[in-house]
């Protein structure tokens, strides 16, 4: 039996721009920066972390996530690591309970990142319409195109 969260990324991967489902939608980019010993930033990790910002919660952005609240508190824990001070700052627990919000360098390292993204994208949007034009027909095309 294949476990759950294996099954939930198929599924996500499957939905996903990149897996080309859709034969309408256009290519993705998608961006890794690799820092090397230190470890790499890429959209899963941003994607946390604009959730958490969002949620003000680890174990909420985890969840929206679908991952659980172990893997999105040792994601953070590697943020953290990575950097000379941390991204993702945990608040202590009181009567409305604790939580995490960025800290200052970590909105700027979202920011950052996005703004790579975007010009990453703008730069690269001629080459991925050419290498969208010439992939063959997904293969329910080709069926119907061979009847």
């Amino acid at each position: 039996m294949i476990p759950q969260s294996t099954r939930r990324r198929r599924k996500q991967a499957a939905e996903s721009p990149q897996a080309g489902g859709d034969a309408g939608r256009r290519p993705v980019l998608t961006i890794r920066v690799d820092f090397g010993p230190p470890g790499s930033l890429g959209p899963g990790k941003i994607r946390l972390m604009e959730l958490i910002s969002k949620h003000g919660s680890i174990s909420a952005a985890g969840k929206e996530m679908g991952m659980s609240y172990r893997r999105a508190w040792l994601l953070v824990d590697d943020i953290n690591q990575m950097f000379r001070a941390p991204l993702v700052e945990k608040q202590t627990g009181g009567s409305g309970g604790g939580g995490a919000r960025l800290s200052k360098l970590g909105r700027d390292v979202v920011g950052r990142y996005r703004a790579i993204e975007g010009a990453a994208a703008t730069a690269s949007a001629a080459d991925l319409r050419a290498l969208k034009a010439s992939l063959a027909a997904p293969p329910s095309d080709r069926d119907s195109q061979d009847a």
